[in-house]
């Protein structure tokens, strides 16, 4: 699941660092699409190191870190605030998910049979 998780970041920096017009910018309506992804990351984050929240919040700052870095060397701007604060809060709600999946696969594991 690690593997997966840091997959999915990276391609996430990939996309935005490649010219392919897939970046949506959070003025425009379709901005669900990078909240959306940022929210997958967050929950993939979240499952993949369930016993350390404090790391995957951590995780999801510098992903979103990178990701504006990334958008500023493609397109030459760095976005605004809103964009960071978007993509924070829409990590935190993918670590949220990922942490209520993991209590339900959890639990779901300690059934008896």
């Amino acid at each position: 699941m690690k593997i997966i998780a840091w997959t999915y970041i990276a391609a996430l920096v990939g996309v935005t660092l490649a010219h392919f017009n897939w970046q949506a910018a959070f003025g425009n309506p379709f901005d669900i699409f990078r909240a959306a992804a940022l929210c997958v990351a967050g929950m993939l984050a979240r499952l993949a190191y369930p016993q350390s929240p404090s790391f995957t919040c951590l995780l999801m700052i510098g992903s979103v870190l990178a990701l504006s870095v990334s958008h500023l060397l493609a397109n030459g701007n760095f976005g605004s605030t809103l964009d960071i604060i978007v993509g924070m809060t829409s990590g935190l709600w993918g670590i949220m998910i990922g942490s209520m999946l993991s209590k339900l696969l959890t639990s779901a594991s300690k059934r008896p049979v």
